[in-house]
């Protein structure tokens, strides 16, 4: 009967991960041990399979959000948190910023589910090299942890090349300033398909992909029967993707069908591509975590491997021109998140009031609670009865904001919930408009006292934010605490 929910912060991970646990089922054999994939791209048959009999779960924190936490009664569901003993969270250290403060709040909404169904399972995090794992631990669980930190991945000889793209130069030698990182790349990766080299190229965003890749593919298709090399050999990996052409691409990278892939960070986290031996990092990913973490995908074999960095015409990147030993010898860096946040507390207290009554009992979970209450009943979001606050606001608040952001934006690449039957609506795509940004404004810690410069401000933020129907409500609410008349 026992349960355990495997978070992973993204589809493509969960995929791959359900794929490496198939051995482990197959050694307890057939019907003692069931696991299965319950995201997005799930079907609706296999849903129902996994919510009745699978004992491993392998998710993401949309479906925890979307799907788990606001259908904890139905669907089978009651039955998985009645039994859940385990929650593993692999890839800890990319849930920081506003990533970690959602899942932070949505362990402490699934902690007053737990308690409910008279379950309290155990968290178990995994994580690449950071410096506070266990501060960050227990700041997005909420539970006290013990650390092992002895390192048993495969350590082989890693070799690592800088490059400095070469000067632009005019008439007299006049130098106008350097080639681009992306027009390094593009140039190089021809040379390393010819290599027969298995590498992974890493862009920062997807436009820096799409044009690594054409121009790419353009120069191996101009060298034409003069070379061995094929402009099929190497492919893009990055958000937009479909299920289908994202499975592909995996598997014709591990099957050797390709030699290389031009990827976005979505392939930073451990998914399993096949033996590579070399990676092309198009300029400094931002953090010694990341760089660590992009050059590891190399060497996973054991075998001796090859990573380059061509830096871009970026400050950072220049200062690692001048002082390589600033990125080798220092340490990573802290994992910061702040699951306190107001306005990211105040979206997740809405959606925790929709799956049980709140009580003030619930502030050793949510601090901020005694302010937000207040805010929620004069909104009309919630009603007391009996010392308790049930909901009585939109029917779905879980989905009025992105976990990958501070509001409803949802960025392009987001693994957002695609959803079906257990979680009641058409479109679980976010909108852009920010309810809670004007919520958090009705706060009286915040509007009380505002000078009068301020109050002319808002009072013309609200005439420009007026024109957006779904924000009207607590447009209003906060138009009447500064006695102001949106025009």
């Amino acid at each position: 009967l026992t349960r355990a929910i495997f978070v992973y912060p993204t589809k493509a991970l969960a995929s791959d991960q359900y794929r490496s646990l198939q051995p482990v089922l197959e050694y307890f054999g057939e019907g003692k041990i069931q696991a299965g994939v319950y995201d997005g791209d799930t079907m609706p048959a296999e849903r129902s399979r996994i919510r009745k009999s699978a004992n491993i779960i392998l998710t993401n924190p949309e479906m925890l959000n979307s799907a788990f936490l606001p259908n904890h009664s139905k669907y089978g569901f009651d039955f998985i948190f009645a039994n859940l003993r385990y929650i593993v969270i692999d890839e800890l250290h990319s849930y920081r910023g506003a990533f970690g403060a959602h899942l932070a709040n949505i362990f402490r909404r699934m902690h007053r589910i737990c308690q409910y169904y008279h379950s309290s399972p155990q968290f178990l995090c995994s994580s690449a090299t950071i410096a506070n794992p266990v501060e960050l631990a227990k700041k997005v669980c909420g539970t006290a942890f013990s650390l092992i930190e002895k390192d048993g991945s495969p350590s082989p000889v890693r070799e690592y090349r800088i490059i400095q793209p070469p000067e632009i130069k005019g008439h007299n030698d006049k130098v106008y300033g350097r080639y681009a990182a992306s027009t390094v790349a593009a140039d190089m990766l021809p040379d390393l398909v010819k290599e027969q080299r298995h590498f992974i190229a890493f862009g920062k965003s997807r436009r820096t992909v799409e044009v690594i890749l054409k121009e790419a593919r353009d120069k191996l298709d101009a060298a034409g029967f003069l070379s061995q090399a094929d402009s099929r050999k190497i492919a893009g990996y990055r958000g937009g993707y479909t299920p289908l052409e994202r499975k592909e691409i995996e598997r014709k990278m591990m099957s050797g069908e390709l030699n290389g892939l031009v990827s976005t960070n979505a392939l930073e986290l451990g998914i399993d591509i096949g033996s590579l031996d070399t990676t092309v990092i198009v300029g400094y990913p931002g953090t010694r975590a990341s760089f660590w973490q992009q050059s590891g995908r190399a060497g996973r074999n054991g075998q001796t491997c090859v990573n380059y960095l061509i830096l871009e015409n970026q400050p950072f990147d220049q200062y690692i021109a001048v002082e390589p030993g600033w990125l080798f010898e220092g340490k990573s860096e802290n994992a910061i998140v702040d699951p306190d946040n107001l306005l990211i507390e105040l979206a997740h207290i809405r959606a925790a009031a929709a799956e049980l009554p709140l009580s003030l009992d619930d502030a050793a979970l949510f601090p901020s609670l005694g302010e937000i209450i207040p805010v929620l009943m004069k909104a009309e979001e919630v009603k007391s009865m009996a010392g308790r606050f049930a909901w009585s606001g939109p029917a779905f608040p879980a989905g009025d904001y992105s976990l990958r952001n501070m509001d409803k934006t949802v960025n392009a690449g987001d693994d957002v919930c695609e959803c079906t039957e257990c979680c009641k609506t058409d479109d679980c795509s976010l909108n852009n408009c920010s309810l809670g940004i004007v919520v958090l404004e009705d706060f009286p810690r915040i509007v009380f006292g505002i000078l009068e410069a301020e109050r002319n401000l808002l009072c013309f933020l609200i005439d420009i934010l007026y024109v957006n129907i779904n924000c009207i409500a607590y447009i209003n609410n906060l138009a009447r605490m500064l006695n102001v008349r949106p025009s």
